[in-house]
């Protein structure tokens, strides 16, 4: 029952005019052991400034579906402590999980997060922004360790094919904002 937390990092739910393709979302799942390697990524027409300020606005995460509230708090300058109630079904289950990131900033370069309390053994990874054309690439990787009371291949099927429409979401989102200031 425990840890597919870190899917929903990812999951937005908004609608916007560009195709799932000119996103060009990309995700890569491997397993070695009981740790998940997830590398992905997408595209936005957006200046590497708009999308800092997206990535880095942690408490809008309440509009994704299944974040049920969302906190941060400021460690410092280049530091958030992002705390998060999630809720979720797999299969006909109510899941709750709760989870405490601490990003690390780069100013328009992306940052770096790691678990430091919730339902994962360990969760830690990073977002990079890189210039490309007229927007930007959002490139996304992790090493999750789920802590689960379900079985490893509902973990796996959950994690492998949820993925994918959770980047459309994010991306989807990303490109409502185009219009909004840096």
């Amino acid at each position: 029952m425990k840890n597919l937390w870190c899917v929903w990092i990812v999951v937005w739910n908004c609608a916007s005019a560009m195709a799932a393709d000119d996103y060009k979302i990309k995700v890569d799942v491997t397993q070695q052991g009981h740790v998940f390697h997830t590398q992905a990524s997408f595209y936005l027409p957006l200046s590497v400034c708009q999308s800092y300020r997206y990535l880095t606005d942690y408490d809008a995460a309440t509009n994704i579906p299944g974040v049920v509230a969302s906190t941060t708090t400021r460690v410092d300058v280049r530091k958030a402590r992002v705390e998060r109630l999630l809720e979720e079904r797999i299969l006909f289950f109510p899941i709750k999980m709760r989870m405490v990131l601490e990003m690390t900033e780069l100013p328009n370069l992306g940052t770096d997060f790691v678990q430091i309390s919730g339902e994962a053994k360990s969760y830690k990874g990073a977002w990079r922004l890189e210039p490309e054309g007229s927007g930007t690439l959002f490139k996304y990787r992790t090493e999750s360790e789920p802590d689960s009371l379900f079985p490893k291949a509902v973990i796996e099927y959950f994690i492998k094919n949820r993925l994918n429409s959770s980047f459309e979401a994010l991306a989807k989102a990303g490109a409502e904002r185009l219009k909004q200031p840096c």
